[in-house]
C-alpha cells in the first residue's frame, strides 16, 4: 500500500516536469527583449526540468511502474495552456516572475515529501534521484527569489518612463 502511494506521487511529480518546460520556454521568450540573462537561465532550467521528467521516470521504473498516461496527456495540453496565461497582464515578466518562484517552491516541497517516503520505504536510488530534482529546483528557486526585485524594478521604470 505504501509503495503503491509513493509510485502515485512519483507519477504526479513525472506529470508536473511535462508540464513545465513549455511555461518556462514562453516565460523565457517573453523576457528575451528586456532581461537577456534571465532568459538564459529560464531556458537552462527548462532543460534541468525535462530531465526531472526523466528522472521521475526512472525513479517510476525502479518501483517496477511506468508515469500515468492520463496524467502526462493532461500536462502536454495543460502546460502550453497555462504558458500563456500571464500574457493578458501589463506587467506579464513580473506575473512569470512570481508565477516561477511559486512553482519552483511548490517542487522544492514536493521533492521533499517524495524523498521522506523513499527513505522511509529504503527506496535510496528514488530517494537519490528526488534529490537532484531538489537540489536543481532549490537553485531556481533561489536565483528567482534575488531576481524579484530586479525584475519589479525594472517594471516600475518602464512605466514611469512610458508616462513622460
Amino acid at each position: 500500500m505504501a509503495k503503491d502511494r509513493l509510485i502515485t506521487w512519483l507519477q504526479d511529480a513525472h506529470a508536473m516536469e511535462l508540464m513545465l518546460p513549455p511555461i518556462l520556454e514562453n516565460h523565457a521568450k517573453d523576457a528575451e527583449r528586456t532581461m537577456p540573462a534571465a532568459t538564459a537561465r529560464v531556458r537552462q532550467h527548462a532543460e534541468e526540468t525535462r530531465r526531472h521528467a526523466d528522472r521521475m521516470k526512472s525513479a517510476l521504473q525502479r518501483l517496477g511502474s511506468q508515469p500515468s498516461a492520463s496524467k502526462s496527456a493532461l500536462s502536454a495540453i495543460m502546460g502550453p495552456v497555462q504558458s500563456i496565461s500571464t500574457g493578458i497582464f501589463s506587467d506579464e515578466l513580473v506575473k512569470n516572475a512570481l508565477t516561477d518562484f511559486a512553482t519552483e517552491e511548490f517542487e522544492v516541497a514536493c521533492y521533499n515529501a517524495l524523498i521522506a517516503a523513499a527513505d522511509e520505504l529504503g527506496e535510496t536510488e528514488v530517494a537519490a534521484l528526488c534529490r537532484e530534482n531538489l537540489l536543481e529546483d532549490q537553485a531556481m528557486a533561489d536565483w528567482l527569489e534575488e531576481q524579484l526585485p530586479t525584475v519589479v524594478t525594472h517594471r516600475l521604470r518602464s512605466d514611469a518612463a512610458a508616462r513622460k
